[in-house]
């Protein structure tokens, strides 16, 4: 019988699709030419691609490398699960957890068309533009997770050095320790909900080897819907078959049916361990094998699809907050809120690009639909004016991909000074990037300066010219209640959305 070669070396086909999305991630914010995109992970993702074009988004040239990942699912099935899949590699990392229970794996039959039904509803979702529910997408959770915790392994060194140098002098506490000028690292902001997520996709292996990737993943239901038909499948022999069941015992996807002949191709990876450990060697892959693929009744489907359509009505995903509220201040290339938040992947990728850790994700203070959506926080970095990765690295061009000339011009809100609170330093107007300066300086009879004495300075923020860079924010030598705040914008830049 032929036997695929291929599928001994899985363990390190994973490992070196793994490495690859992690380098990428690092190479993200150093702007390195590549022959592909550094999100390439992303860009594979067929979810993303369809998510977009029911959203009514243009797709990016990029998302046509999902093509691929659909091709070789006609081909061959949800070998894209079982081999690339860097959340996959994680979970058959810790598959060693079901041990643990050992859950009767009987009780979850039904849940089989979950994921399908998870697809339907998210897809249902993204239609009236309620890009949340991508937050299930695998690639983007593993996307967003890999981030948090790489930028959090970044920065021990910092702790440590901080730490140590406040503990020098009795000043341990970080509090305490800030106060004094020992600045300590700055960390995503909700990285502890996003990694407890991850945490928790993880943990399900508790319940079954696999548990999320069979019952759970929308990708993979996309992908198994997709590769129903594979030309290339495993199959059976019933001749040499004796229907010892071993190799159902060892599928970790629960694909193998039928008394072992059959193959539910929805759910097969084509890791082959079933004809590893088939004693009769009844088992290879070739052409047209017999399928059991489960899909959801019809009833089944007008009532998701019903469900998720009263869910967009009734669930108050946009908050007025959204908005409203002058502090939010999105990525350079953001024209539309609307617009933005139904392209955003919560993938992170922005993140782990912004060498200032300016971009912080969102949690709910901005509505449900904006959670782990990118924000602007003044208070742990600034926006690089020589810096434009984060649109060059987001997949869907959530945010749009500017020339470092286009996003030098492009207003993501504009400074504000408080005239009673101002200590007319001019530490603001020195380190304005933009040429000529966003601040102006003019001399008051009236004003007072920063020793209380009459006949100082006024500081005023030509909004025409300011970009809201946040450097004047954060170069304000009063730490809290500061005098100077970038705002939200109302007038965007003429810099193309689409």
């Amino acid at each position: 019988m032929h036997r695929l070669k291929l599928a001994r070396y899985r363990r390190g086909i994973q490992a070196l699709f793994f490495v690859i999305f992690v380098v990428l991630l690092l190479v993200a914010s150093k702007q390195v030419a590549l022959p592909f995109p550094s999100q390439l992970f992303l860009e594979l993702d067929p979810l993303i691609a369809l998510v977009t074009i029911i959203a009514g988004h243009p797709l990016t040239s990029a998302l046509l490398y999902s093509l691929i990942t659909v091709v070789v699912t006609l081909l061959l099935g949800r070998v894209f699960c079982g081999y690339a899949c860097p959340l996959g590699t994680l979970i058959d990392l810790f598959s060693p957890l079901s041990k643990l229970l050992r859950v009767n794996q009987r009780i979850f039959e039904r849940l089989k068309v979950l994921p399908l039904v998870i697809l339907t509803m998210l897809l249902t979702l993204s239609a009236f533009k309620a890009g949340l529910a991508l937050v299930l997408d695998p690639i983007s959770l593993v996307t967003r997770a890999t981030t948090a915790i790489i930028i959090f392994v970044k920065a021990l060194p910092g702790f440590y050095s901080s730490y140590s140098s406040a503990s020098s002098v009795g000043l341990e506490n970080p509090g305490f320790g800030q106060a004094f000028g020992f600045e300590y690292p700055r960390l995503l902001d909700s990285s502890g909900w996003i990694v407890l997520f991850f945490v928790f996709v993880i943990g399900l292996n508790l319940l079954g080897k696999r548990f999320w990737c069979r019952y759970l993943c929308p990708l993979g239901g996309l992908l198994g819907l997709i590769g129903r038909v594979p030309l290339y499948r495993r199959k059976a022999d019933a001749v040499a078959c004796t229907s010892c069941l071993k190799c159902s015992k060892v599928c970790d996807m629960d694909a193998v049916t039928g008394k072992g002949l059959s193959t539910d191709a929805a759910n097969c990876l084509l890791c082959l361990k079933c004809r590893d450990n088939c004693p009769q060697n009844a088992i290879s892959s070739g052409l047209k094998p017999e399928l059991t693929s489960e899909i959801p009744s019809r009833r089944t489907a007008i009532a998701v699809i019903g469900g998720s359509i009263a869910a967009t009505a009734l669930v108050p995903f946009k908050s007025l907050a959204t908005t409203q509220n002058p502090t939010l201040i999105r990525p350079p290339g953001v024209s539309s809120e609307e617009l933005f938040l139904g392209k955003c992947m919560r993938c992170g990728e922005c993140l782990a690009a912004c060498p200032t850790k300016v971009l912080q994700p969102a949690l709910l203070q901005y509505g449900i639909d904006a959670l782990w959506t990118p924000h602007m926080d003044f208070s742990a970095g600034v926006c690089d004016y020589s810096c434009n990765a984060c649109g060059q690295v987001c997949p869907t061009g959530a945010i749009a991909h500017l020339t470092l000339e286009e996003k030098q011009t492009f207003a993501v809100g504009s400074a504000e000074i408080d005239q009673n609170t101002c200590f007319r330093c001019g530490i603001c107007y020195r380190v304005c990037p933009v040429p000529g300066s966003a601040i102006s300086v003019t001399r008051s009879p009236e004003a007072f300066d920063m020793f209380g004495r009459i006949g100082g300075v006024l500081l005023n923020v030509d909004s025409d010219k300011c970009i809201g860079c946040g450097l004047c924010e954060a170069a304000c030598p009063v730490r809290e209640n500061k005098p100077i705040k970038v705002v939200r914008s109302t007038v965007s830049s003429s810099a193309s959305w689409e």
